[in-house]
């Protein structure tokens, strides 16, 4: 019967030392990497990386912010003189239109005016009231005559052909309220001139003048 030699005592008391040196050394290692100084740790670059980020997006955000809203008053401030001179040459070059319309209607009126004497006026009728009709009615004329009858009420006034003329179908002109004051001035046989239109002719009742202007 064999017999198994006891192990020896050295060879378990190396392998225990091996053992207990590489727990010791792993150890010291965690110990070594927990008491680096903050500043060597990963997870603080990691922390502070990320908080960089987020304070230069809030930042960038923040200048686009200012820029628009310091743009957006000037701009209104540019727009409003913009639109204000616009609406004043608008309103100016209406004005200029009116003012040239209004100057080419007296000039046209000027130039359309038909002269002729209320002598003339009368003679036409009494030699042919058709044709005097035809000639009159409707157009403007300037008529020159002497003052007759004036009404008492401000509606209108004769132009005779001569003064102290008695007749009965002659040039009655019609005035309104602007030419109230110039015919309050007027005296019987004062010679005058009337431009205005011929509303009626009649071999009875004679001419009919709305006047426009009286001089």
């Amino acid at each position: 019967m064999s017999t198994v030699p006891p192990a020896p005592e050295n060879s378990s008391q190396q392998f225990t030392s091996s053992k207990d040196a590489k727990a010791q050394a792993k150890a010291a290692k965690a110990y070594q990497k927990a008491n680096r100084p903050w500043f060597k740790k990963k997870r603080f670059w990691l922390l502070g990386l990320i908080a960089l980020v987020i304070i230069l997006s809030i930042a960038s955000q923040g200048g686009e912010d200012a820029d628009t809203a310091t743009d957006e008053p000037t701009q209104s401030a540019a727009q409003e003189p913009t639109e204000d001179a616009a609406s004043e040459d608008a309103a100016a070059e209406e004005e200029a239109a009116a003012e040239e319309e209004a100057a080419a209607e007296e000039e046209a009126a000027a130039e359309e005016a038909l002269e002729v004497s209320a002598q003339q006026m009368i003679d036409d009728l009494e030699s042919n009231a058709l044709k005097a009709k035809t000639t009159y009615e409707g157009k403007l004329v300037t008529v020159t005559g002497y003052v007759g009858s004036i009404d008492a009420s401000g509606n209108y006034f004769a132009l005779d052909p001569e003064p102290d003329a008695f007749i009965l179908t002659g040039v009655q002109v019609q005035i309104d309220e602007s030419h109230i004051e110039t015919v309050s001035n007027y005296s019987q046989g004062q010679q005058v001139s009337v431009t205005g239109t011929v509303t009626s002719v009649g071999e009875v009742m004679g001419y009919s003048i709305d006047a426009d202007t009286l001089g």
